[in-house]
């Protein structure tokens, strides 16, 4: 300011400047506030040095100059100042957005201005004076974060999680929309832990524990149910949170999501269960297979009839296992275990010597693997020796459901006629075997039935009849 020739300006030498003037000038320089001055008509501009740093690459050739000419690119601008400071008003602005040539090129800043007039002696209106604070950083940096917020709730309210932030101890501060449609709680009632009336009483005490070692641990992760309100029911969710941190490490808050894993804990429920069954059920196929074994062996010995033998009984217990393991999408019926021994076995000329006739009767799979061998033995019977060892043979397969005092009862009878064996032959019609011992034996000791074998030279006729629970149903099927 001392050295600045300020004769070549419409001022004049320092030495000839008003009291005023001087005043002013002697003021802003104490300044650490950016602070310009802009006197006279023209507006010559006198700053200090904060405003120096605001000026950039235009200082110092703003000194002394006029401040249309010296800022051309905001020219209207200054002019609106000077007008109303000149004539005694004041202008205040907070975040002006202005373009300005700092550095040669445009520049887009914001900035806090303050305008008052500066009197000279006679309390006239002589100069403006300016304080220009610039707030461009703390502007792009809000703008930063409301687009860093909107990215954030266009980001929450497009996932299914249920999205959340909570205070260090868990209160909530915020919930996404997904939330408040979830649980019927609205932006309010969710806050502080009016959350916790979404969650089922059960499981209220274990969310509050996992929250109080999560301050301790810096994580947190539990499972809990929560109220689906347009469903009325309650579903199980997975909460996980990450801690938000300030620069100390310090825990200021939480950003958690809620996961609905009602679906996947009760496809693993299904999955426990099967693989119970599927343990339970191999070893009752073992104790099966060396039961088939140790019987066939008895009968036959050790030789090429055991492998037959035991290679067909096999085979039937394959064929059932394949019903079993599509029992889920198609319900195993008497009929289809029927059929499929026949068709197995391929009995000849079925369609006209074989009849069929009963309601439609679904089996447990626990009656499903015992009832099959059973029928495997009488259809082998039918091939060797009964009924389809003679043209004349014919096989009659009914059942029914009866009512009795021990409740619902599923009898079915299977009878061959036709048995007719020619003399010259002499085979021998059987009257044992694994067969009958499985009918008359097995059949009772697993399923509780009641059954009888009746054998003559002609006719062969089986009853059996066993309970029907209510895992075995009778009616119509497509």
């Amino acid at each position: 300011m001392r050295t600045y020739d300020w004769a070549r300006t419409p001022l004049g030498p320092i030495a000839d400047w008003p009291q005023s003037l001087i005043f002013a000038v002697s003021t802003l320089l104490l300044s650490p506030v950016p602070i310009v001055l802009l006197w006279g008509a023209d507006g010559i501009m006198i700053y200090n040095d904060a405003y120096s740093g605001f000026a950039g690459g235009r200082h110092p050739q703003l000194l002394g100059s006029k401040v249309r000419e010296g800022w051309p690119e905001v020219a209207d601008f200054n002019d609106h100042v000077m007008r109303v400071g000149l004539a005694g008003g004041t202008l205040s602005y907070r975040d002006q957005e202005l373009t300005l040539h700092r550095y040669g090129r445009p520049e887009q800043v914001w900035m806090n201005l303050d305008y008052s007039p500066v009197f000279d002696e006679g309390g006239q209106p002589a100069g403006v004076i300016a304080i220009v604070v610039e707030s461009t950083e703390r502007v792009l940096a809000e703008q930063r974060l409301r687009e860093s917020e909107a990215l954030f709730r266009t980001l929450a309210q497009g996932i299914p999680q249920l999205i959340w932030r909570a205070a260090i101890d868990g209160a909530c501060i915020w919930a996404s929309p997904q939330w408040v449609t979830y649980t019927g709680q609205d932006s309010g009632t969710s806050l502080g832990w009016g959350w916790l009336d979404a969650v089922h009483p059960d499981d209220v005490a274990g969310a509050r524990a996992a929250w109080q070692e999560a301050s301790a641990s810096g994580h947190l992760a539990y499972e809990h149910r929560l109220c689906n309100a347009p469903a009325k029911r309650y579903r199980w969710f997975q909460t996980r949170a990450a801690a938000v941190r300030d620069g100390e490490g310090r825990i200021v808050e939480w950003l958690g999501t809620s996961t609905d894993i009602d679906d996947l804990r009760q496809l693993h429920e299904r999955q426990q269960v099967m693989v119970a069954e599927l343990q339970h059920r191999t070893r009752n196929l073992l104790g099966v297979v060396r039961s088939i074994a140790k019987q066939t062996m008895a009968l036959t010995g050790p030789g090429e009839l055991f492998k037959e033998r035991f290679n067909d009984r096999l085979s039937a217990l394959s064929r059932v296992q394949g019903l079993l393991s599509r029992s889920d999408q198609e319900p195993i019926t008497l009929r289809a275990l029927i059929e499929t021994e026949l068709v197995a076995l391929d009995a000849p000329a079925t369609q006209t010597r074989v009849w069929l006739e009963g309601p439609a009767v679904c089996l447990r799979k626990a009656t499903v693997q015992t009832f099959a061998l059973a029928l495997h033995e009488l259809a082998t019977n039918a091939l060797k020796y009964g009924a389809f060892t003679t043209p004349e043979g014919r096989l009659s397969v009914t059942w029914r459901i009866c009512e009795s005092e021990e409740g619902r009862r599923l009898l079915m009878s299977w009878v061959e006629e036709g048995l007719v064996r020619p003399a010259e032959t002499g085979t021998p019609v059987p009257r044992g075997g694994y067969g009958r011992e499985l009918i008359e034996r097995a059949l009772p000791y697993a399923l509780k039935a009641r059954t009888c074998y009746a054998l003559s030279e002609t006719t062969l006729q089986c009853t059996i009849n066993i309970p029907l629970p209510e895992g075995e149903t009778a009616g119509s099927l497509p």
